[in-house]
């Protein structure tokens, strides 16, 4: 088998593993002339980029997409707390923290369960691993019973049309939905940027948790004697899926745009230069996880960064991993989990998601 090429093309190769940890020896900060950018591979160069106030999630002298200016997706994009910095991340970031901890996890993996009880007996695998997440967001946010697959529908048109790679028709669903999506936060009394937010917590979960569900999925095929393990109790299956999204990283990387010249552990970056945060490496340096290239369900204290660090660390890690968790299990006691999945046939074509494929 081939390395892959670069850090983009190995989030869908079969193996990246080894590709990244002779990133993390020989380069951990280097500048990619192909790609035009820098790729940050180890636990330190990631978490500095991450901590760095000179770093920021969307270049200076392009806040929104050029393709979303103007249009309904284009204003929901600009109130995005986690595509924001300076003061308005400042002001806005403690309310969606907040926003993030009203669910307990019963509340939590009770959505979970009841948007798989809705979907499974109606989606192909594949479709079901989209949906589930932004279900099981939009029954915590009350989202009514006859607007949740509509509401599935505009997120995933949302998601799919703010992309970098958006043609103009996605760009035109996507401000659609928007248009339609802040509709239902008004009719709930939200203001703007609370009603943008109310989007991004079901636009966040459709990749990353949608990811993190089929890693499980791949694992449990892989290991049965793991998915035993985890049937255990919610809590056995919670401590597994933690472990999963550390060792398998559902979002490989992520970006930072300098917007000013700075040094990064001694590497200079001129101001307006990208860097490829490349977390799925940085969560098997073994500088923040012992034995970090093995599974390991007992690890305890393990650490990922996987849902960011410094300002824009997620505030819904235990939100995911409780739905996959709990989604896990519903399947499982019903003895379908092996039949439904079936067996992965590659990933899909993410710059920075590692989504599994599956076919029957």
């Amino acid at each position: 088998m081939q390395p892959p090429r670069d850090a983009i093309e190995a989030v869908t190769h079969l193996d990246p593993w080894p590709f990244y940890r002779s990133l993390r020896q020989e380069r951990p900060l280097y500048f990619d002339a192909g790609l035009g950018l820098w790729v940050a591979s180890s636990h330190a160069a990631v978490n500095a980029a991450l901590c760095h106030p000179g770093l920021r999630v969307r270049p200076t002298a392009e806040p929104v997409p050029r393709a979303l200016l103007g249009t309904a997706a284009g204003e929901v994009f600009a109130l995005l707390v986690r595509m924001t910095d300076g003061e308005f991340h400042a002001v806005h970031k403690p309310a969606a923290v907040q926003a993030a901890r009203r669910w307990t996890l019963a509340d939590v993996a009770r959505a979970a369960e009841d948007a798989a009880a809705d979907l499974l007996p109606r989606l192909e695998v594949n479709d079901f691993i989209a949906a589930l997440p932004v279900q099981a967001m939009a029954r915590l946010l009350g989202v009514p019973d006859d607007l949740r697959d509509d509401t599935c529908r505009w997120v995933r048109q949302f998601t799919q049309g703010i992309a970098p790679t958006a043609d103009a028709q996605a760009v035109a669903l996507a401000d659609d939905a928007a248009a339609a999506l802040m509709a239902q936060g008004r009719a709930l009394g939200l203001q703007p940027v609370q009603a943008a937010n109310r989007i991004a917590f079901m636009q966040q979960a459709m990749d990353a948790t949608g990811g993190l569900l089929g890693l499980a999925a791949l694992q449990l095929a892989q290991a049965p004697e793991q998915g035993t393990a985890a049937d255990a109790s919610q809590e056995a299956m919670r401590g597994f899926v933690r472990e999963v999204e550390r060792w398998a990283a559902p979002i490989q990387n992520t970006r930072r745009f300098a917007a000013e010249s700075l040094t990064l552990l001694g590497q200079p970056v001129e101001a307006g230069q990208a860097i490829l945060l490349v977390l799925a490496s940085a969560n098997r340096d073994e500088a923040l996880n012992p034995q970090a290239e093995r599974f390991d369900v007992h690890r305890g204290q393990g650490r990922s960064m996987g849902f960011g660090a410094g300002p824009h660390l997620c505030p819904g890690a235990s939100i995911a991993i409780e739905i996959v968790a709990a989604c896990a299990r519903h399947i499982r006691v019903g003895g379908k989990f092996d039949t439904y999945f079936g067996r992965s046939t590659g990933f899909r074509p993410l710059p920075n998601a590692r989504i599994p494929v599956f076919g029957q």
